[in-house]
């Protein structure tokens, strides 16, 4: 992993320092991208959680939010982390206006006993595993057939109120949530792909976690973002893994068509959507 890179990343949220008069009234924050994590076993409860936490999330939320990386990441690193100076702290300490979060899994976190000093990296260095199946070989969440990632929109609940609970309350905006899948060899049939039912429950079921969250756990979110409109390209999976609302016809002129999916976000964007079509069955 590189830290330096990851330094520089976080002393680029220092811009709205140097923004011009014009754009007075603008936000400046930083998409994170974490996973929740449950505990695989008795042994990866507490302090293991919150140290993975602190390297997928607090490695950059930490640093705007309080001026420095979390001391779990100090107590395991900080010799290779690149130090702050002290107008740095000063400057990042609270320079983001809100907190953009990209949710789309989770994962079970295993508690390493022993250090991999062969094979360092910013995983490795939380001490922690990332599990699909905990200790008793329970999947977290579900995986439907063609699914890119666990489905577990409990997580992204939990992952609100952690940040609401350690980060001052911040506002939030859901920045990027939504469901990949890969068709297989059915990639290019478009009555296949637009029939994405996997996909509407995905965004059911996560927007009702996020209605609890604004509702009972009074986390303050003031934006949620789709990934994506149209199925694009995915730096990993190229092609292969659809996103969209609309199915992309890649061997017609890339013609879009609505998926089922498209067709239930529209409604439910529609004033006086009743709440009674929000599933509230796990996928």
């Amino acid at each position: 992993w590189r830290p330096r890179e990851k330094r520089n990343l976080v002393i680029l949220n220092m811009v709205p320092i140097f923004m011009p008069k014009q754009c007075a009234g603008g936000k400046i924050g930083i998409a994170h991208s974490p996973a929740w994590f449950e505990p695989a076993d008795l042994d990866s409860v507490g302090a293991p959680i919150e140290r993975v936490l602190d390297f997928i999330l607090g490695w950059h939320l930490h640093p705007t939010t309080y001026g420095d990386y979390p001391q779990s990441m100090k107590d395991r690193v900080g010799h290779r982390l690149p130090k702050f100076t002290e107008a740095e702290k000063k400057i990042l300490k609270n320079s983001a206006d809100y907190v953009g979060m990209n949710y789309y899994t989770s994962q079970f976190g295993a508690h390493m006993k022993t250090e991999d000093t062969k094979n360092i990296s910013w995983t490795s260095d939380s001490l922690v595993h990332w599990e699909n199946k905990d200790v008793d070989k329970y999947q977290i969440g579900s995986q439907p057939a063609g699914g890119k990632l666990p489905v577990y929109s409990r997580g992204m609940r939990k992952l609100l109120k952690y940040i609401k609970d350690n980060y001052g309350d911040p506002e939030i905006m859901i920045t990027e949530n939504g469901y990949g899948e890969d068709l297989g060899d059915l990639h290019n049939d478009v009555k296949t792909g637009i029939n994405d039912h996997n996909r509407k429950y995905y965004l059911q079921r996560h927007l009702l976690s996020l209605h609890e969250a604004i509702c009972e756990d009074k986390v303050n979110v003031t934006g949620y973002y789709v990934w994506s409109l149209m199925d694009n390209f995915e730096w990993q999976d190229g092609y292969k893994a659809r996103f969209g609302l609309y199915y992309i016809d890649f061997l017609n002129n890339l013609t879009r068509h609505q998926k089922v999916s498209g067709k239930w976000y529209a409604d439910f964007l529609k004033p006086g959507f009743p709440t009674s079509k929000i599933v509230r069955e796990e996928l």
